[in-house]
């Protein structure tokens, strides 16, 4: 995973929800997750994810690898719905669906807002030293996933991850994971040496770079606002939750039509790959 790919994304792009302020974000991204967590139906989700394809679209960022990043969860989504299968497709596309669409909406919040305006954000709300604490596991997080990804392509290159060869694959990834700790311990000291460097005392400075509350403000809100209340209105309305199968067809509709608007405004369309 490409950090630097993911700051420049927040730091230049000129879309909407750039331009929105961190706290309209975040307030977007929990309606979402809120969203998510109250559904239980496949159409609903479905219709959540599309609405969220929507807004990627919209941020003129790359669409594939927006959604790419947004996808790793899946895998752990796809091993406990295979855990859980009951027989029913739709209940494994539920249990996938809502990794999908959270994941997602996090991903959109990151690749819109500069992490420093996301951890100053919170920072009224939890203990200084757990906001710091966050915020440094967050850029660790990205530091050992890129290093997971190199070691994969390592193995590979040099014969240790090989088709059909199951148990050694398992054997030479293990030890790949032993020398990763170890790497990641060494990474860890550096890093605190260079904090130290830089006249770190027990607290990070910075602060988060807001303004008045305006119509992309507005627009952000009330996207969080309408699917959440949507996912209420299925969830306790047992009318509507009877017309829900139509819900993805509309939303796919308004995809079709905002990729379609958005490729041949004026401002050069969107970017699909890079």
């Amino acid at each position: 995973m490409d950090v630097s790919s993911i700051d420049f994304y927040a730091n230049h792009g000129t879309s909407f929800l750039h331009r929105a302020r961190p706290v309209s974000k975040i307030a977007f991204a929990a309606l979402v997750i809120a969203s998510v967590v109250v559904s239980s139906g496949f159409y609903l989700l479905l219709a959540v994810y599309i609405s969220l394809l929507t807004l990627v679209v919209w941020t003129r960022l790359p669409v594939l690898k927006i959604v790419t990043i947004a996808a790793y969860p899946a895998i752990f989504a796809v091993i406990f719905a295979a855990a859980s299968w009951n027989g029913s497709w739709m209940n494994a596309g539920v249990i996938v669906l809502k990794a999908l669409s959270a994941s997602l909406a996090m991903v959109i919040l990151i690749v819109t807002t500069p992490y420093p305006d996301v951890f100053s954000c919170i920072g009224p709300v939890l203990p200084k030293i757990v906001t710091e604490g966050l915020f440094l596991t967050y850029r660790s997080l990205f530091v050992l996933l890129e290093l997971t990804d190199n070691l994969v392509k390592g193995l590979r290159v040099r014969g240790g991850l090989t088709h059909g060869r199951y148990v050694k694959n398992v054997v030479n990834f293990s030890s790949g994971i032993g020398l990763l700790l170890v790497r990641g311990l060494d990474l860890s000291e550096k890093f605190y040496g260079v904090l130290k460097v830089r006249g770190y005392s027990g607290r990070l400075s910075g602060g988060v770079r807001d303004g008045k509350a305006g119509a992309n403000d507005l627009v952000a809100v009330a996207a969080g606002v309408l699917i959440f209340g949507a996912a209420i209105a299925v969830k306790t309305d047992g009318d509507i939750s009877g017309y829900e199968a139509y819900i993805p067809a509309v939303s796919f509709v308004i995809l079709i039509v905002s990729t379609a608007f958005a490729y041949i405004s004026e401002t050069g369309g969107i970017a699909w790959k890079r």
